[in-house]
């Protein structure tokens, strides 16, 4: 455990599953409520893990991949498939998934701008 307000472990964040995510751990490294104008997550998606297709009305989402694999579907894009190095720049309303596709976690940073609303992840 750290006793640094500017250093923190991740271990140290409180662990929580986003709304329509299966097998999804995720950690808010920058919380909306510090005032930053944007809110960061570290994830970690099990292997079979998921985030249905949904959307964010007003927020921009950006997804930077850190480890694993996983396939993206996009707007009306086929899918694709995502590793470790790639970034998904999302805009707000257009509807996504995520399927991790590997034997291992897939790691990744996400980015909401501005933060989450109470409305943040809609079906699509």
């Amino acid at each position: 455990m750290t006793d640094s307000r500017y250093v923190v472990s991740l271990e140290d964040l409180e662990p929580y599953s986003p709304p329509l995510h299966e097998g999804t751990v995720n950690r808010r490294l920058l919380p909306a409520d510090l005032g930053a104008g944007f809110e960061m997550a570290h994830g970690t998606l099990a292997p079979g893990g998921s985030a249905s297709r949904h959307l964010h009305r007003s927020e921009w989402q950006v997804i930077y991949m850190l480890d694993g694999t996983a396939e993206l579907e996009i707007g009306d894009e086929p899918r694709r498939p995502l590793a470790a190095g790639d970034m998904v720049r999302i805009p707000p309303g257009t509807p996504h998934l995520f399927d991790v596709t590997g034997d291992v976690p897939a790691k990744v940073l996400v980015i909401y701008s501005p933060p989450l609303g109470p409305d943040g992840f809609v079906p699509a």
